[in-house]
């Protein structure tokens, strides 16, 4: 996991960016390593699922595994052994 150093980023703003966004920073993660995580955060959930089955609960662990299996999706789809995942500031 590599981390791009605020410092760094705020150096290049002072150094040659006429703009005024927020330094962004960003993680650097390995793909396949993320797919497994992924993988087996969903299957905890189906399992969590299982157990509020017919109970109030059972919609939001419902939402959960449509969110995080479409983010597994989206991260399988992508190419390279790596993704850089960034902050959205405002």
């Amino acid at each position: 996991m590599n981390r791009i150093p605020r410092a760094l980023l705020e150096i290049e703003a002072l150094l040659g960016s006429t703009t005024t966004s927020p330094p962004v920073e960003a993680l650097v993660v390995e793909r396949r390593g993320l797919v497994q995580i992924l993988r087996r955060t969903c299957a905890e959930l189906h399992e969590q699922r299982q157990r509020v089955a017919g109970t109030p609960g059972e919609a939001e662990a419902a939402r959960q595994i449509k969110y995080w299996e479409d983010v597994l999706s989206w991260v399988k789809d992508q190419g390279g052994s790596d993704l850089i995942v960034m902050s959205r500031r405002p």
